[in-house]
């Protein structure tokens, strides 16, 4: 994986986990709420996006 690919892989995953960790955390800890399901679903959707963008980059594809 190129470094510059490399970078935005890592730094998706970290962005989709500080979300789902504050969503769920505020969650657990005071009760739900629309904004709380909305950052949990932006967490997702980070994930996702990560999860696909990441394995898009890899050197698997390129032979």
């Amino acid at each position: 994986m190129k470094p510059k690919a490399e970078r935005r892989c890592h730094l998706l995953l970290a962005v989709s986990l500080v979300l789902l960790t504050v969503g769920i955390g505020y969650d657990l800890v005071f009760g739900t709420k629309l904004a709380d399901f909305m950052v949990i679903i932006a967490g997702l959707l980070f994930g996702w996006i990560a999860f696909l963008y990441c394995l898009g980059s890899t050197e698997l594809w390129r032979e």
